[in-house]
């Protein structure tokens, strides 16, 4: 595990280091080079002047900054500044009475052109000097003093060398190199400190999230996270998600324990009745014709309690998205015919199934879940329509779409009545018992419709007449021979 504060503040202080160390470095380095330029420009401009005061006339070199009480800078005895000249190979012209019996160093360069370099000074400071190689300047003559002029002896290249120390160059670029560092590392450090601050202000709104996030358990699902003010574009979405699952979980939650009510409600009664089976069947061990009845409600109690099992597993599995539908072709006629008799299982009371549905009509959809459905609406009419009556059923094809209908002669129905038909354990008498229905007939067959993508509709005419629609069936294109 690791901080995610700690590793943002240490990658964004080390690339501000980075970064700005790069930038002191180049300012530096540009300014030294413009302080450096400076300072020579200033030997260029003093070497110059030197060569100003270097003339030659029929007498030869004439260098009037060497006489006595001229450039006193040459002649100091502390913090002298140096000059020398040679003619064309070494011999020596005249230097200045501060080198006394030393001598500058020469590199050689080409006439007219000119050479800083950085050496050691006689008294042993740091120094920067400028080489220069030049033709001394002639003294003009007047035209009446031709033949003496032309007494005056050939200009030789000269070489000038000019030295100074360097130390106040030096104490420059330590003071700008101070300057430039010891800023950067102030802005390092108050950026460093406002950085520590701000990070941790911009993942408050993570602790905040942590926070309500750790105080949810399984007794507070139903809390959700919030935020106070506008919330950012990074945070919204892990906000949503935790909701949406608490969502999921919650539901999920509610399901399981309504599941459990459920089969503690609907098994409570036919628990009650086994209880009593047994309790009279041990009264009369002996009595073969009471332990058959006996036996036979055992089997019907069960039977019921099967039902009611399975029909809430499937209700649980249809709510938590685990059923699916498997679509393939079936003959719709000849299969509600098969499901019709599986419904009535030989006990149909003088009851009768009517079909209207096209013998050549195929549908796609699910077999099983379809069957699921027609058998509770068969059997939902056939325990509540009087005797002798006629169940129908009708298909046909309206917009593309197969529409199937199944009704029947309703005994006690009201128009009140459909708003809850559908509502789980839903019966019109409440303290019915023994028929062998537990109010989750209808529920389930809109579940599987929801998952079959199909339209569920109930209907009681002015005659008594109540109908489930059942509208999306989608026809093949395969048809019967």
């Amino acid at each position: 595990m690791y901080s995610i504060r700690n590793k943002l503040n240490f990658t964004i202080i080390t690339s501000m280091v980075l970064l700005l160390s790069v930038a002191a470095i180049f300012l530096y380095v540009r300014v030294a080079v413009q302080v450096e330029n400076v300072f020579d420009t200033s030997l260029f401009d003093k070497a110059h002047s030197l060569i100003s005061l270097t003339e030659l006339d029929e007498e030869g070199l004439e260098f009037d900054f060497a006489e006595e009480g001229v450039m006193l800078e040459f002649q100091r005895d502390r913090a002298p500044q140096y000059y020398q000249l040679w003619e064309p190979g070494s011999d020596l012209l005249i230097k200045s009475p501060s080198l006394m019996n030393q001598d500058l160093p020469k590199f050689g360069i080409a006439l007219g052109q000119h050479r800083f370099n950085d050496l050691e000074l006689p008294d042993g400071r740091a120094g920067r000097s400028i080489e220069i190689n030049f033709m001394p300047r002639v003294e003009d003559e007047d035209e009446e003093d031709e033949e003496e002029h032309s007494e005056i002896p050939a200009a030789k290249p000269i070489t000038l060398v000019f030295a100074r120390e360097r130390e106040s160059l030096d104490a420059t670029l330590l003071a700008i190199s101070a300057t430039i560092f010891g800023v950067i590392l102030a802005v390092l450090m108050i950026s460093s400190l406002f950085i520590w601050r701000l990070v941790g202000s911009g993942l408050s709104p993570l602790r905040n999230l942590a926070g309500q996030v750790s105080e949810i358990d399984e007794s507070r699902l139903d809390v959700r996270l919030s935020h106070s003010g506008d919330q950012s574009i990074e945070i919204a979405p892990i906000e949503n998600q935790i909701n949406y699952l608490l969502e999921r979980l919650q539901s999920a939650f509610e399901r399981e324990k309504r599941f459990t009510v459920n089969v503690a409600h609907e098994l409570r009664t036919p628990l009650s009745e086994l209880k009593s089976l047994a309790e009279v069947g041990q009264m009369v061990p002996e009595d073969a014709a009471q332990v058959a009845v006996f036996f036979d409600d055992v089997g019907d109690i069960s039977g019921q309690m099967e039902k009611i099992v399975t029909t809430l597993l499937e209700l649980a599995r249809s709510e938590a998205g685990l059923l699916r539908s498997d679509p393939e072709d079936i003959e719709l006629s000849s299969y509600c015919n098969e499901i019709w008799q599986h419904a009535i299982n030989g006990k149909n009371n003088g009851k009768t199934l009517l079909r209207q549905v096209p013998e050549d009509l195929v549908v796609s959809t699910d077999r099983a879940k379809l069957g699921m459905i027609l058998t509770n609406l068969f059997v939902n009419a056939i325990s509540y329509s009087p005797d002798n009556a006629e169940i129908r059923i009708a298909a046909e094809i309206r917009n593309d779409k197969v529409v199937l209908e199944v009704k029947n002669t309703s005994i006690d129905l009201k128009p009140e009545d459909i708003l809850h038909m559908k509502d789980r354990f839903w019966r019109k008498h409440k303290t019915h018992v023994g028929s062998g229905h537990s109010g989750l007939g209808l529920t389930l067959v809109e579940a599987l419709a929801g998952i079959m993508k199909l339209d569920i509709s109930l209907k009681l005419d002015q005659q008594k007449t109540f109908m489930v629609s059942i509208s999306g069936l989608q026809p093949s294109v395969r048809q019967s021979p």
